[in-house]
């Protein structure tokens, strides 16, 4: 008995590239995707040559290594362009070509509105296919790192505990000198002086430093400032852990899972489900939809916003607000919307006498009600403790407010299906992908790294739905669309590659094309 023998190294094979990459590997899919993407529509830079300068690398190949680098959990621009050399599928998929990393950076970096319209151009070709119908669409987001420390994130808060501590130890320094004056002499009195001088001088240095950050802090929006990446923000992610990253909004359709639209929000979901739902309307062109979002997206203005751009809101009600002193509840008073006037528990009318603006992102009015009958109300104490009497707010988006929490409670099993519909595309993404930080700085970048995320989330998960050979067809299809049949010396190679690769996945038979008018049987396979 022995062991299993490999083949000599030395040995010289006569093998292609394609000879090495399976006939079901993914990388032919993404091939096939990349060519069937009207490239120059979309936007991409160095689409057309310039006459003079180094000659680029064609956007497709480009386009192609960070599709595979993303549905492989490959993010780091060294680490594809290693791939490059080592990985087969990869020399496979670039036709040997090995980009520097810092073309693919400046790749990414520099194409992020055309990976963006790359996202929605792929979102209509589905909705072609009939696997997306935008009729339920499901909101959610979640946080992921930045490259950005806690350390390196500073608010008011904070700068004031670290002005404070400085200042404790700006004392305790004066302290010691004192001491050393009364206790030392001569020469090692003046090298302690020294010491605690220089000290001292680092004290005042790092506090000038918080009093800019302080003033930086004043003119932010949102009281914080990131030094490493200004667009990171300090996020609670769960059980008041802290950590400095970003909110991830995606909306997801409910049909097949398919991921709709992604960008970064805010620091919670409090003011994104307006923005999430108008993108994804222009993205289907579909106006009317039910939108599902959990009590994080619980905002009386947003809620009234997505109903008036035509989609159902459906969000969940949260918990009201405990009242600590015993007494009458604001649901305890009932509201005319006849007369516009509220009914006190003791029959007495609150009517209209003040409104007035409120809101951060988006302004509303509110109404507020009171009555003269609390000067002389029998129970006036078990009502308020206000000299002035009580009164009740009403905001302009209450109706609405109230529509939404009767849907969820009358549809409470077709509210569920949220958690199965958004959470699918977050599991794969952190589980399997090992997307739970980012690999770039900027919330630009970010939002371009996820949109490349969900452009192969999306073809995988057509190629689950429809199948390997119904796939391969639709996008032959697409290509025959693009190319027609007009095939010159320009696309003559390209046609070859694409027409072999086809006839082996749909299992055809060997056919050898010798003729450029050949390429007018791609119609047989579409």
């Amino acid at each position: 008995m022995h062991y299993q023998q490999g083949q000599d190294r030395n040995q010289i094979m006569m093998i292609s590239l394609d000879q090495m990459v399976a006939d079901d590997s993914f990388a032919r899919i993404i091939d096939l995707f990349v060519d069937a993407m009207p490239i120059e529509e979309l936007g991409f830079e160095h689409v057309k040559l310039n006459k003079e300068g180094n000659i680029p690398y064609h956007p497709r190949d480009m386009f192609r290594l960070l599709m595979y680098g993303y549905r492989n959990g490959i993010r780091s621009a060294n680490k594809l362009a290693k791939a490059c050399s080592i990985n087969m599928e990869v020399m496979w998929l670039m036709k040997g070509l090995q980009p520097s990393p810092r073309t693919i950076n400046y790749f990414r970096s520099n194409n992020s509105k055309a990976i963006e319209n790359a996202n929605r151009h792929f979102i209509k070709l589905l909705k072609q296919w009939k696997l997306v119908d935008g009729k339920t669409i499901a909101v959610d987001g979640t946080k992921v790192r930045g490259q950005n420390s806690l350390k390196n994130n500073f608010n008011h808060k904070k700068i004031k505990r670290h002005i404070d501590y400085l200042d404790k130890k700006m004392g305790d320094y004066l302290d010691q000198e004192q001491v050393a004056e009364q206790q030392l002499k001569g020469k090692k009195l003046k090298e302690k002086k020294d010491e605690l001088n220089a000290k001292m001088d680092d004290l005042v240095n790092r506090e000038d430093r918080f009093e800019e950050l302080k003033e930086q802090i004043d003119q932010s929006h949102d009281g914080q400032v990131s030094l490493t990446d200004p667009d990171s923000r300090a996020v609670i992610k769960h059980r008041g852990i802290v950590e400095v990253g970003y909110n991830i909004q995606t909306t997801v359709d409910a049909k097949n899972k398919i991921i709709l639209d992604q960008f970064v929000g805010g620091v919670n979901d409090l003011n994104d489900l307006g923005k999430a739902v108008k993108r994804t309307q222009q993205t289907l062109d579909i106006k009317k939809m039910n939108v599902l979002a959990d009590a994080g997206y619980y905002n009386g203005a947003e809620i009234a916003y997505v109903e008036r751009l035509g989609a159902k809101p459906y969000v969940s009600p949260r918990e009201p607000t405990y009242q600590k002193q015993e007494g009458y509840r604001k649901s305890d008073f009932s509201y005319d919307r006849l007369n516009d006037i509220y009914i006190c528990p003791q029959g007495h009318q609150m009517k209209h006498i003040l409104t007035f603006r409120r809101g951060s992102k988006r302004k509303y009015n509110v109404k507020r009600y009171t009555t003269p009958n609390c000067n002389n109300c029998p129970v006036r104490n078990h009502c308020t403790s206000s000299i002035h009497g009580r009164y009740i707010e009403r905001p302009s988006h209450q109706n609405y407010v109230e529509r939404n929490n009767n849907r969820v409670n009358k549809n409470k099993d077709y509210y569920r299906q949220r958690q199965t519909i958004v959470e699918h595309p977050f599991g794969t993404f952190k589980r399997h992908w090992g997307m739970t930080h980012v690999m770039v700085r900027g919330r630009k970048n970010v939002e371009t790294e996820y949109r490349l995320a969900a452009i192969c989330y999306n073809l995988q998960r057509g190629l689950s739905i429809l199948g390997h050979d119904t796939l391969i067809k639709r996008l032959a299809n697409l290509i025959r669309t693009i190319f027609g049949f007009f095939v010159s010396q320009k696309f003559y190679m390209t046609s070859q590659r694409i027409i072999t690769v086809m006839c082996r996945q749909l299992k055809f038979s060997c056919i050898r094309y010798h003729r450029r008018s050949d390429y007018s049987n791609l119609s047989v396979i579409a």
